[in-house]
């Protein structure tokens, strides 16, 4: 099909199931973290600018809508299989939710830079969150391994 023909057929959204669809028979269905970071952080922030965190935070919460998660055993089960960090919720009450993350893929072993960057990784949890419980939800991160220097990537969940 020649180009134009294509460029005149209706185009579809790639969605969760087919996005997670990896055929890579010699390479497999994982990447470095390295490639992630890249694209995220130096990237996006190239092209955007400070404003990539935004951009960030709002596709995460989106993914985060889009799973479709019924609890939160199934959103900590997805993080670990996906390897975004080691999950802990410590905090869980009517209307806040505190979440930790350890190794966080976006910054874990990075130099801190002076401010959150774990932006996505909010998005991600507060989507889920909303998701889960119905309600509108926000995510702030309140610390941050590579970009604060504190030893997790840290999220107070407000739940409306």
């Amino acid at each position: 099909m020649r180009a134009e023909e294509q460029a005149l057929k209706p185009h579809k959204n790639i969605d969760v199931e087919n996005a997670l669809n990896v055929v890579r028979p010699t390479l497999g269905d994982k990447s470095g973290v390295a490639l992630y970071r890249l694209l995220r952080l130096v990237a996006l922030e190239d092209i955007i600018g400070r404003g990539a965190s935004g951009a960030a935070y709002l596709a995460g919460k989106k993914l985060g809508i889009s799973l479709g998660l019924t609890n939160l055993e199934d959103f900590l089960q997805l993080c670990q299989d996906l390897n975004i960090g080691i999950i802990e919720v410590p905090v869980v009450t009517e209307t806040k939710i505190h979440v930790d993350v350890y190794e966080c893929v976006t910054c874990s072993g990075l130099e801190p830079v002076g401010r959150p960057i774990c932006h996505f990784e909010g998005g991600l949890i507060a989507g889920a969150v909303q998701t889960i419980t119905g309600r509108n939800v926000r995510a702030r991160e309140v610390s941050c391994i590579g970009g604060l220097g504190d030893k997790t990537c840290g999220f107070d969940i407000d739940i409306e």
